[in-house]
C-alpha cells in the first residue's frame, strides 16, 4: 500500500474501518488513488466483510464499496452520510 492512512474508528459490530487520508501531511499518494491496495491491505486485517470508509484530502467522507476476482481487486466509490444512513437506505420498501 502506497497511500499513508491512520486508523480514525473502528465499528466493530458493524465490521466498518474508518481511516483518515494523511497525503496532505504526506505529500503522498491519496487513499482514492491507491484504493485497490487500501482494500487490500485492510481485508488482510480484518477479512472478507469489511467494509472501509474513509476521509478524504477534502474532509469529505466515502466509502470504498469493493469486489474481488480472478482479475483482482475492483473498487468503486460511494459518499458517506453516516450508519443511520446506511441502515435506512437498505431497508427495502
Amino acid at each position: 500500500m502506497r497511500a499513508c492512512s491512520r486508523l480514525h474508528n473502528r465499528d466493530e459490530k458493524n465490521n466498518i474501518t474508518y481511516i483518515e487520508d494523511m497525503a496532505n501531511q504526506t505529500g503522498g499518494m491519496t487513499i482514492t488513488n491507491d484504493a485497490e491496495a487500501v482494500v487490500d491491505y485492510y481485508r488482510s486485517i480484518y477479512g472478507n466483510r469489511v467494509r472501509i470508509v474513509y476521509l478524504d484530502t477534502d474532509g469529505e467522507w466515502w466509502e470504498i464499496k469493493w469486489t474481488i476476482d480472478l482479475n483482482g481487486t475492483h473498487v468503486n466509490f460511494k459518499q458517506w452520510h453516516g450508519l443511520a444512513w446506511d441502515k435506512l437506505s437498505r431497508v427495502e420498501s
